[in-house]
C-alpha cells in the first residue's frame, strides 16, 4: 500500500528523492524513492532504512552491513536487484529495484490459486533465481510468498533480509529458527546452521504448492504441530494438480540429498522465457492495479504527503492502495547519506527495465503493455505516463462507475480504421472493449461488432417467449425491458449477459457460451452486470425483494449471494436494487438502506452511506473517494453531491460538497469524476418526464472533486429546435484528459488541466451521424415505447478511439482528435 509520508519521513536517503511510505516492519520502514543522481537518474527504488532505537545497537549494525553485503553479490533478472546501501550511515539503509506489482501472497489471497502454466513458469523463474543466488554463494532462508513479487513480465524474488554467505557463519544462536513456520524446511526446524541450498528448494516447492491450492503445504493448527509436519515432510498434495505433483513432491523430499537442484527443478517445470508472462486474467488485472498508482506518482510531479487536518469532519489520509511493502521502519528524521554500493551496469539496465515497466502500467485492468523482458541498455527516466489498459468501458465508463476512462493507444484494435455500421434494431446500452463491441437492442437481443471495422460477430437472444420483445414505460410509470435484459458488460475476452432470467458469460470474439446460470431478476434502464476481481456480480432477486449473487468468472462457481432488501418493501418502494460498480476490491450495490459496499471475495459488508445520502441513486467511485447523488428526470430536485470514503462509504468532510447555488438549481447529475474533475450534466428533462422542469438545459459543469467548485461550463443547445428536430447529449466522460461527450452529429472535447482548469470546446463532426431528428408523433397516453423515443447516444472512448452508439442503431467509430489514425 503507497502510503503519504509523515512529517517527520525523511525526503531524501543517499542519491535517492522520497517520493511515498510503501510498508514498515519490526525493524524499519521502508519507502518509495527515486535516483535523482548520476546516470541512474529516474529509476525507482524501494528503500529500507532502520530505526534508530535498532540502529543505536551495535550487533545489529553488524547484521545489516552484513545484509548489504550479501545483497552486493546478488546479481539476477529473477530477483530484485540491490542498487546501493550504508551500514554506517546515521539511519543505516538499503535500496533495491523497486517491482510495481503484489506478491505471491496477496495475489493467491485476492484470485485463488493459479493455473498450472502459470505455476510453472513461476516456479521455473524463482528456481533461477536461487540458481543465481547459491551462484553467488547466497542462500536466501526465507522463501515464502510473501517474498515473491508479481512483476508484469513474471516473478521477482525479494528480502534478503535474513539470507547471509553460505561461507559465513550464522548470525543467529545456533537452535534459532529463522524464516516462516509453514514455509520452513526440516532443517530450518532442525537450527539455522543445517540451512543449505536444497533448504531453499524445500521451501519452494511449499511455495509451488500454495501458488497451485491456494493453501499452505502444512496445514494450521497448534505452531508444534506444524512444526513437526514439516520436519517429518508431511505435506498434503493431494489438490496439488496431478500435473504438479510429482515435481513439488521431490521439493519436498525429508532428504535434502534427493531435492533438485534450482537448475535442474527449472528443467523440470519445463517453463521457458516467452515474451509474455503467463499471468491469468484476473492477476494482470491486479499488477496494473500498482502500475497505475506509480504512474499517477509520477504525474503529480512530488511525493505523496500526509493531508493537513481538516477544520472540520472526519480526517482522510492520502493513502493510495497498491505497492508492495517489504518488512522494514522509518528513522525519526530525514537522513542524507552516500550510497556505500556501487551499481553495477547489468542492474542499471534491470533497473531501467523495471522502470519501462512501470511507466506504461496498467490500473483499472491489465497492464498497457506487455513488454519484451529483455532489459534496456541505457536507463530510462520517468516521462509522462501512458494511460492504463481499460478491460471494458459503458455509458458509465469502468467498472468503477466513474466515468473516466485513462487512454492507451496500445488499446486500440489491430487494423482499425473510422467505419460505421447499422444494428438491426434500436441500441438500448452498450459496452466495448478490445475486442468486442456489444449492444442491448429494445427488442430484448444483443448484437456484437468487431470494434475494428464494424463488421457482425454474432447475436444473441437469450428471451424465450418472442412475444416479449418491446421494452416501454406504462402509464403509471413502471419500466418494462423486453426479456429482462440487462446492458451488457464486456470484460477483456468476456461479455456478461443477464436476459430471460439467465445469466450467461460468452467468449468476446466468437459469442460462445462459457456458462450460464438461473437468475430471476428483471433489469431496469441501466441494469448491468459488474465484473471484477474474478468475477460477475448480478441481481438474482424477483418482484419481492432483492438480492446480488457472485458468481466465478471462468466457470460460473456461486461464490456469495447477499440480500438487498428486507424484503417488506411497499411497492412504490421498490427501485433497482442491484450491484452498481466495482473498484479497490469491493463490489457496490443499492440496498434499501442506500448504496453499500462489499468484499469482492467473501461478500462480508465493509461500508454504507450515511442516512443523508440514502436517497443516492448514482454512484461514482474514484481511487479513495466515492461520490453519490440522486437522480431525477424531472430536473426538478435540485443536485446534492455526496463524497465519501470509497471503503466504509462514509461521508468526508462533514456533509455534501459545497456545489455553487446555480449548478445545484439546474437539477444537474453527476456523470464522471477524476482526481482532476467531477463533471455534473443538466440535458433538460427526458420526453417521457416533461411535465417537470422545462426550462433550457444548462449544460455540463465541471467542479472540483475535493470542494464542488465551479471551474467550467459548458452550454448545450436546447434539446428542441424551432423545426421540431431534437439534439441530445450523451452522458459528459471523462477520456484520459479531456471531457468529452457526442450528440447527433458530432463530438464535443474539451481539454482539463492538471488543476482541473477546462480549456476551449472543440466541436469534432462525426461522420456517417444521423443528426437531429424530430419526435414520432405516436400516442404517448397507454404506454410510451422506448424504440420510438429519441433518446441520448452514447460515446464509448478507448484506445484513443470513440465508438459513438446512437438510438437508430447507428455505430460510428472515429479517432479522438489529437491521437494518432
Amino acid at each position: 500500500m503507497l502510503g503519504p509520508l509523515r512529517e517527520d519521513a525523511p525526503r531524501r536517503i543517499g542519491p535517492y528523492e522520497v517520493l511515498a511510505r510503501l510498508g514498515a516492519g519490526g525493524m524499519g520502514e521502508v519507502f518509495l524513492a527515486r535516483d535523482t543522481d548520476g546516470a541512474g537518474s529516474g529509476v525507482f527504488v524501494a528503500v529500507k532504512t532502520v530505526r534508530r532505537d535498532v540502529a543505536g545497537d551495535p550487533a545489529f549494525r553488524d547484521r545489516f552491513r552484513r545484509e548489504i553485503k550479501v545483497a552486493a553479490l546478488v546479481d539476477s533478472a529473477y530477483a530484485a536487484a540491490p542498487v546501493g546501501g550504508d551500514a554506517d550511515a546515521g539511519v543505516p539503509w538499503l535500496a533495491t529495484a523497486y517491482v510495481p506489482g503484489p506478491s505471491l501472497s496477496q495475489a493467491v489471497r485476492r484470485g485463488g490459486p493459479l493455473p498450472v502454466a502459470t505455476v510453472r513458469a513461476l516456479g521455473a523463474d524463482v528456481a533461477r533465481a536461487l540458481a543465481d543466488l547459491h551462484g553467488a554463494g547466497v542462500l536466501h532462508r526465507d522463501l515464502k510468498p510473501g517474498n515473491v513479487m508479481l512483476s508484469v513480465d513474471g516473478p521477482r524474488l525479494i528480502d534478503f533480509g535474513i539470507a547471509r554467505s553460505s561461507t559465513a557463519t550464522t548470525m543467529t544462536a545456533t537452535g534459532l529458527m529463522v524464516g516462516t513456520p509453514s514455509f520452513m524446511s526440516p532443517e530450518h526446524v532442525a537450527g539455522a546452521r543445517r540451512v543449505t541450498a536444497a533448504s531453499d528448494v524445500f521451501c519452494l516447492g511449499s511455495l509451488l504448492c500454495y501458488a497451485a491450492t491456494g493453501e499452505d503445504p502444512f496445514g494450521d493448527g497448534p505452531l508444534a504441530a506444524v512444526l513437526y509436519r514439516v520436519s517429518q515432510a508431511e505435506a498434503d498434495l493431494t489438490r496439488v494438480p496431478e500435473e504438479l505433483r510429482g515435481t513439488v513432491a521431490a521439493c519436498l523430499a525429508v532428504d535434502p540429498e534427493e531435492r533438485p537442484t534450482p537448475r535442474e527443478l527449472a528443467g523440470l517445470l519445463g517453463a521457458g522465457t516467452g515474451k509474455v508472462f503467463p499471468w491469468p486474467e484476473g492477476v494482470r488485472d491486479h499488477i496494473g492495479e500498482y502500475g497505475r498508482e506509480l504512474a499517477q506518482l509520477v504525474a503529480s510531479g512530488g511525493p505523496l504527503l500526509e493531508a493537513p487536518p481538516a477544520p472540520a469532519g472526519p480526517v482522510v489520509t492520502p493513502t493510495v492502495p497498491g505497492l508492495h511493502s517489504v518488512p522494514t521502519l522509518a528513522p525519526v528524521a530525514p537522513p542524507t547519506v552516500p550510497a556505500a554500493v556501487a551499481p553495477r551496469k547489468r542492474r542499471k539496465r534491470l533497473l531501467a527495465a523495471v522502470l519501462a515497466l512501470a511507466a506504461v502500467a496498467g490500473g483499472l485492468g491489465t497492464y498497457l503493455l506487455w513488454p519484451d523482458p529483455a532489459p534496456p541498455k541505457t536507463p530510462v527516466t520517468a516521462g509522462p505516463p501512458a494511460g492504463p489498459r481499460v478491460p471494458g468501458v459503458s455509458d458509465r465508463g469502468p467498472a468503477d462507475a466513474s466515468g473516466a476512462v485513462a487512454q492507451n493507444a496500445a488499446q486500440r484494435p489491430a487494423g482499425w480504421k473510422p467505419w460505421r455500421a447499422k444494428l438491426t434494431a434500436p441500441a438500448f446500452g452498450c459496452s466495448a472493449g478490445e475486442k468486442v463491441l456489444v449492444c442491448r437492442t429494445t427488442d430484448g437481443r444483443y448484437e456484437a461488432l468487431d470494434p475494428a471495422n464494424g463488421k457482425r460477430l454474432w447475436t444473441a437472444d437469450l428471451v424465450a417467449d418472442p412475444r416479449d420483445d418491446m421494452s416501454f414505460i406504462g402509464p403509471t410509470g413502471g419500466i418494462f425491458i423486453a426479456g429482462g435484459t440487462a446492458v451488457p458488460a464486456v470484460h477483456d475476452g468476456s461479455v456478461a449477459l443477464l436476459s430471460g432470467e439467465r445469466v450467461q458469460v460468452r467468449e468476446a470474439r466468437s459469442g460462445a457460451v462459457r456458462w450460464e446460470r438461473k437468475s430471476t431478476a428483471g433489469a431496469g434502464m441501466r441494469t448491468q452486470p459488474v465484473v471484477g476481481d474474478g468475477a460477475v456480480f448480478v441481481p438474482t432477486g424477483d418482484d419481492d425483494s432483492g438480492r446480488m449473487t457472485a458468481f466465478a468468472l471462468a466457470d460460473g462457481r456461486e461464490l456469495w449471494t447477499k440480500a438487498l432488501t428486507n424484503a417488506s418493501l411497499a411497492r412504490g418502494e421498490f427501485r433497482d436494487f442491484e450491484p452498481v460498480a466495482y473498484a479497490n476490491g469491493l463490489v457496490y450495490a443499492l440496498s434499501d438502506g442506500g448504496f453499500v459496499a462489499f468484499d469482492a471475495k467473501t461478500g462480508q459488508q465493509r461500508g454504507q452511506v450515511p442516512p443523508a445520502a440514502k436517497e443516492c441513486d448514482s454512484l461514482l467511485v474514484q481511487g479513495r473517494y466515492a461520490y453519490c447523488a440522486p437522480l431525477d428526470a424531472t430536473n426538478e430536485a435540485p443536485l446534492v453531491l455526496h463524497r465519501l470514503d470509497a471503503t466504509t462509504l462514509a461521508p468526508v468532510g462533514g456533509g455534501p460538497l459545497a456545489v455553487p447555488a446555480g449548478v445545484a438549481k439546474s437539477g444537474a447529475w453527476p456523470t464522471a469524476v477524476s482526481a482532476r474533475a467531477a463533471v455534473a450534466l443538466d440535458r433538460g428533462a427526458m420526453s417521457w418526464a416533461d411535465w417537470g422542469n422545462t426550462s433550457a438545459p444548462e449544460g455540463a459543469f465541471v467542479l472540483d472533486p475535493a470542494t464542488g467548485g465551479l471551474l467550467g461550463h459548458y452550454p448545450l443547445p436546447p434539446a428542441g429546435a424551432a423545426d421540431g428536430k431534437r439534439q441530445l447529449v450523451s452522458d459528459p466522460l471523462i477520456a484520459g484528459n479531456s471531457l468529452l461527450w457526442a450528440d447527433f452529429s458530432s463530438l464535443h472535447l474539451v481539454p482539463l488541466g492538471n488543476g482541473g482548469t477546462s480549456g476551449k470546446e472543440r466541436v469534432v463532426p462525426v461522420p456517417g451521424a444521423p443528426g437531429p431528428r424530430a419526435e414520432d408523433p405516436y400516442d404517448r397516453v397507454n404506454s410510451t415505447y422506448l424504440d420510438r423515443e429519441i433518446r441520448p447516444p452514447v460515446v464509448l472512448p478507448l484506445g484513443g478511439v470513440a465508438h459513438v452508439v446512437y438510438d437508430t442503431g447507428v455505430v460510428a467509430s472515429v479517432a479522438l482528435p489529437g491521437e494518432k489514425e
